[in-house]
């Protein structure tokens, strides 16, 4: 382990610097650790800078933070401080050394909610999990978590198609060869179900053809590892759903996807990455792990039956700064 007084001057030594994140290194008896600095401003977007109480904070590393070669697989290895040596409660989201690219979540109270406050990002400590996801959380209310770890695609509540993304866009739908789609419509959300939703009408010949009501999700691709779940509220008319999450490359659009069946009730439906359908390369699939660091787009493609309603669509397990 490093001495406190080490890494006490180790950090006194950058305080002068004005990178937001700032890496580093002191040895003791043979064994290396290395830090890096962050200043807890360049950490919290404008929507997540609570006047009092605490938060949570999101560092989203890659290879231009750190050499990756030098940590743990999977990341045990690290350690998160205050920059007087306090241990702070993180989570490892996802740390993968070979792709150079990991996530961690860390808890700050209010005395890291000033002006000019750091923490610091320790590896190379020994291979003991410190990770606690747990603590992390605890008493955050689930307002709060919700919107730390969540994004409301759309609720169709303000009679618009236009999505609750922070780059906001319209749904469309798309009809090829003998399909036909109409334009989605706000309607009633009817079947006992409060407020509105998006309703579409369709046909789809099963031998050809496809038809799907969809949306950019942001202009360009975003890593999306950290998901976990798309849930949304769906029903129709025996009608087949695929939830499909894609981007574009020149004219094929590698795609993740999985079928649902609804009918004329109302059923959330809850898509984790492990149920999207295996890669077989029909219809352009190749996997969750084929798009998963390159998503752009949500499409609702749609078969068999005539019409579909959908509400209330929300992703889990990212932020809204992963689609700015």
């Amino acid at each position: 382990m490093i001495r406190r007084s080490s890494l006490g001057l180790f950090l006194a030594l950058l305080s002068s610097c004005g990178s937001d994140r700032i890496g580093g290194g002191t040895t003791e008896t043979g064994n290396m650790a290395s830090a890096l600095v962050f200043r807890v401003d360049s950490l919290l977007p404008t929507w997540n800078r609570p006047s009092e109480g605490t938060t949570i904070a999101t560092l989203r590393l890659g290879a231009s933070d750190l050499d990756f070669s030098r940590t743990s697989p999977d990341g045990r290895d690290l350690g998160v401080e205050s920059t007087d040596g306090t241990a702070l409660a993180f989570r490892v989201v996802f740390w993968d050394r070979a792709a150079s690219l990991g996530r961690l979540q860390v808890r700050l109270g209010p005395e890291l909610l000033v002006p000019g406050s750091r923490i610091v990002l320790r590896w190379g400590l020994g291979d003991s999990v410190r990770s606690d996801s747990a603590k992390v959380w605890q008493a955050i209310p689930d307002s709060q978590r919700l919107a730390l770890t969540s994004v409301l695609v759309s609720d169709f509540e303000d009679s618009s198609l236009v999505s609750r993304l922070p780059n906001a866009a319209s749904w469309l739908a798309t009809a090829a060869d003998s399909a036909t789609i109409t334009t989605p419509r706000i309607v009633a959300a009817g079947q006992e179900r409060q407020g509105k939703a998006a309703y579409v009408r369709y046909t789809t010949p099963q031998t050809q053809g496809y038809a799907f009501m969809g949306l950019p999700l942001s202009g360009t691709r975003h890593n999306l590892r950290s998901l976990d779940s798309i849930v949304l509220w769906a029903r129709g008319d025996s009608t087949s759903l695929r939830i499909s999450l894609e981007y574009r490359s020149g004219t094929k659009v590698p795609k993740a996807w999985t079928a649902r069946v609804l009918d004329s009730g109302w059923t959330r439906l809850a898509i984790r990455p492990a149920d999207f359908d295996a890669a077989n390369g029909a219809g352009g699939n190749v996997g969750w792990l084929g798009v998963r660091d390159s998503v752009e787009n949500l499409s609702l493609f749609v078969s068999k039956g005539h019409e579909m309603w959908v509400d209330d669509i929300r992703l889990y397990g990212i932020d809204r700064e992963d689609l700015r």
